[in-house]
């Protein structure tokens, strides 16, 4: 302990050494040995000396621990299955690599900007491929005081709901104690019924119809709802709902088509370089 007390001070207090060569190791398992860079890149030089002198405990023992169940794996495994091993790894490393260096060649060259044109393209040519798993409604309601002196007028807006119709909403919206005016968004209807009171299915399935206003009254409030629209489970899924899925599909195919002619490019770059020949 006092030999890892005076090495985590020489350590932490020292220089990195350039030439690996002339470093001391730590720690041996076997023809194994663990230098003093690799303890020290994974020591935090913020921790106390307590603390410092139990982490890199800690790190050395778990470093034999792997060696020495390395040893024991090589030793005791046949040569096939070592064989086999050997292979995936390669396979690995490999497609490590490959993965990387395209995944930095198609950052460099890839557009990631797709237009609205190019998504309403897509969805129109691929309809069919995008059902509803569950229903979705858009609506707008306002939940209004039992006692309200402005029903009839709030009502004609949140019906018509023009320009003229939001302008007047917004004005007088204090008087509200909630709403949601914004139709624009797709929601399960459970998420929207809730907040007028009618959680579950059985107590707002009358009121899940497109193109209707309701009245919705209990013994605290009034509320004035009207349901845009409602498209059922395996019914079409409005673009707008599915608009960032589109988007990642059509730069999914753009990477795609990039990554053949890359295929392609460098076969027949190698066949003109002469560095790839198939022999007969």
């Amino acid at each position: 302990m006092r030999f890892i007390v005076l090495f985590l001070i020489a350590l932490l207090t020292t220089c990195n050494l350039k030439d690996k060569s002339s470093e001391r190791a730590v720690a041996r398992v076997n023809d194994q040995y663990l230098l003093t860079s690799e303890l020290a890149a994974n020591v935090r030089t913020t921790l106390t000396n307590s603390d410092s002198i139990a982490s890199a405990t800690n790190y050395i023992n778990t470093w034999a621990i792997e060696q020495l169940l390395l040893d024991k794996a090589v030793f005791n495994l046949n040569v096939q299955k070592q064989e086999e091993l050997e292979r995936l790894i390669k396979r690995y490393r490999n497609d490590l690599y490959i993965k990387t260096y395209q995944e930095e060649w198609l950052k460099a060259r890839v557009d990631t900007l797709v237009t609205q044109d190019e998504i309403d393209a897509y969805y129109q040519s691929n309809k069919k491929n995008f059902k509803l798993h569950q229903d979705l409604m858009r609506g707008r309601y306002i939940k209004l005081p039992l006692v309200n002196f402005n029903k009839e007028s709030v009502k004609r807006a949140l019906r018509r709901f023009n320009d003229d119709d939001r302008t007047y909403l917004d004005s007088i919206s204090l008087q509200f104690n909630s709403a949601l005016l914004n139709d624009s968004i797709w929601l399960r209807p459970q998420t929207f019924f809730s907040r007028i009171n009618r959680p579950t299915p059985n107590s707002y399935k009358p009121y899940l119809k497109s193109n209707r206003f309701f009245e919705i009254e209990d013994s605290l409030d009034l509320y004035l709802v009207f349901v845009e629209e409602v498209r059922r489970r395996n019914e079409t899924a409005p673009m707008v709902h599915i608009r960032s899925t589109l988007k990642q599909i059509l730069l999914n195919k753009r990477k795609l088509d990039m990554m053949r002619r890359f295929d392609r490019d460098i076969l027949q770059e190698a066949v003109k370089k002469n560095v790839f020949e198939i022999y007969e």
